[in-house]
């Protein structure tokens, strides 16, 4: 319903004025970020003290360093600000500026993301950084057409079965209950179709599934089970890697556009440096993360070199063929693929393995 325009009198144009007045005076510091401090508030599911924490307090200390404390980092680890969807939700209505997400929280703001779900498409992780550097601008668009700024890369580290139960054939893992991220219905339904059993449940609430028994399988890597100590109840990990998880440091656009231009170009040389270090340390500590839980009970389960490879690997070509234009958009898939099998074959031919 319309409303008549009331008449500019002389106190309304004076109050109208002032009111201007304030709201200028509130704005000047978001355009000014070069006078005025800026506190990043980021969340994260990543544990405190993890390597990953480590890491991006290293790059919140050369913010504040090299922007004279204009820019300061404050990390809430561990999912205290909740679950990836949660985590999500709090930085589009303003509650925090910053996350350090996993691919999960990732397609939670983008659907693209969902490529990186796609079990055993990658075969090394040198094919999956070059994947990602030939998708890199398609998906940084894409985030900032949402609102997010791309900072840098992570990685989580490539993902493993870890079960209660012994799984070497897939009928031993249909038999058991299968964590999924709450909210993803379209992986639910995925997992159900291809005869799983899967459980919806936030992140969160993992190590509360595996203790009650409502979850009796987890996908995550060696690194992130030894350090939330999933393993424990948890006991066996199937030794075929099913994808390698790769993760985002994010900042909404409207916090990252406050800054200046040159506190931007710090902002971004800190976590390209944070970026690299995580692609560079994470793989590496995974191998020891391995051994050490082996050291205290973890069983390795032969799947690769059994009987049942061979079982995986179709299950896995059907998957991602199902996957195609259900859970995957399509032209992403194909620029994934396409980005892959001409690495293959440039590394075929320099005689790479």
């Amino acid at each position: 319903m319309s409303q008549a325009v009331q008449p500019r009198t002389p106190l309304r144009a004076a109050l109208t004025a002032a009111t201007a007045i304030v709201l200028l005076a509130l704005l000047a510091p978001l355009g000014g970020g070069a006078a005025h401090a800026q506190r990043v508030k980021m969340a994260t599911l990543s544990p405190e003290g993890s390597p990953w924490d480590t890491i991006l307090k290293r790059m919140g200390e050369r913010w504040s360093a090299e922007t004279d404390g204009r820019v300061s980092l404050a990390i809430y680890p561990g999912g205290v600000a909740g679950d990836e969807p949660d985590i999500v939700r709090k930085m589009k209505i303003g509650q925090y500026n910053a996350a350090a997400l996993s691919v999960a929280g990732l397609a939670d703001i983008d659907e693209y993301f969902t490529v990186f779900e796609i079990p055993l498409f990658f075969d090394s992780y040198p094919e999956m950084r070059n994947v990602l550097e030939a998708l890199t601008p398609t998906l940084s668009e894409r985030l900032e057409d949402k609102g997010f700024q791309l900072l840098g890369w992570g990685y989580v580290g490539w993902v493993y079965f870890f079960t209660a139960k012994p799984v070497t054939a897939l009928e031993d893992l249909q038999r058991l209950k299968i964590f999924t991220w709450a909210g993803d219905e379209a992986m639910v339904q995925w997992w159900r179709r291809n005869g799983f059993k899967p459980v919806a449940l936030a992140a969160t609430d993992i190590m509360t599934g595996l203790e009650t028994g409502l979850i009796e399988a987890i996908s995550v890597p060696p690194l992130y089970a030894m350090q939330t100590q999933y393993y424990k109840q948890a006991p066996y990990m199937a030794d075929l890697g099913l994808a390698p998880m790769i993760g985002a440091i994010l900042m909404t656009k409207r916090s990252f556009d406050r800054l200046s231009e040159a506190d931007q170009k710090t902002v971004l040389a800190a976590a390209k440096e944070a970026s690299d270090d995580v692609l560079e340390q994470i793989p590496k500590l995974d191998e020891t993360a391995i051994k050490l839980m082996q050291s205290q009970g973890l069983e390795i389960t032969s799947v690769r070199d059994s009987e049942h490879s061979r079982q995986w690997f179709e299950a896995a070509s059907r998957f991602a063929h199902d996957m195609r234009g259900t859970i995957v958009p399509i032209p992403v898939f194909d620029e994934a693929v396409a980005a892959r099998d001409a690495y293959r074959k440039r590394a075929a031919s320099e005689g790479s393995p």
